[in-house]
């Protein structure tokens, strides 16, 4: 939030300076990144075989659980993203998620 200060006219020594929030604006494409990620999240519970095998080169074994967990993941992280207060912790999230499958994947290979 940017606050800016516009003085009152001179009339009167004892006015305070008027204080302005102005808000910058929303990031359209970044609100239909997150709100894309959370719809791919939300997928992954209604059609779940379509990510099993996406989902078993990173996780072998108990696919199908690591399945929902990765979707409901991303439908958490697409939120976050979505909305403006959230989304520096849905950043960082995003990056410490692609890391951790990162690491998954390199480690079964």
């Amino acid at each position: 939030m940017i606050r800016r200060k516009r003085k009152a006219p001179r009339s009167s020594a004892t006015q305070k300076p008027v204080i302005l929030h102005v808000r910058t604006p929303d990031s359209l494409p970044v609100r239909m990144l997150g709100l894309g990620l959370a719809g791919t999240g939300a997928a992954h519970f209604t059609a779940p075989r379509a990510f099993d095998g996406i989902t078993a080169t990173a996780f072998p074994e108990k696919t199908r659980q690591w399945t929902y967990r990765n979707g409901m993941t991303e439908l958490l992280l697409g939120l976050a993203i979505a909305f403006r207060r959230t989304r520096p912790v849905g950043a960082i999230g995003s990056v410490a998620y692609a890391a951790f499958l990162a690491n998954r994947v390199s480690s079964q290979r």
